[in-house]
């Protein structure tokens, strides 16, 4: 005979570094590159080059940008140029 099947729901996972950020990345990426609203969402990822950048997307005027992690502030786009 088999065991009987646990019916149980799984435990909940604790929720991803998305909606739980590690690090406040506001002073990488401060204010939208284009409008100047502070109210962006920022992503770590990884620019082509390998370095480190903060994806910023503004929900105000829909523009994105990427900034190296301790760069100089410039925008830069996906491709790590400078933004005009």
């Amino acid at each position: 005979m088999s065991a009987p099947r646990d019916r149980r729901s799984p435990a909940d996972e604790p929720l991803g570094s998305i909606t739980r950020p590690l690090v406040d990345d506001s002073a990488i990426a401060p204010a939208c590159h284009a409008c100047g609203a502070r109210d962006l969402t920022r992503v770590r990822v990884a620019l082509p080059d390998g370095r480190p950048a903060v994806f910023a997307s503004c929900p105000a005027c829909e523009s994105t940008a990427w900034f190296v992690v301790d760069g100089d502030g410039r925008a830069l786009g996906p491709d790590g140029t400078p933004r005009t």
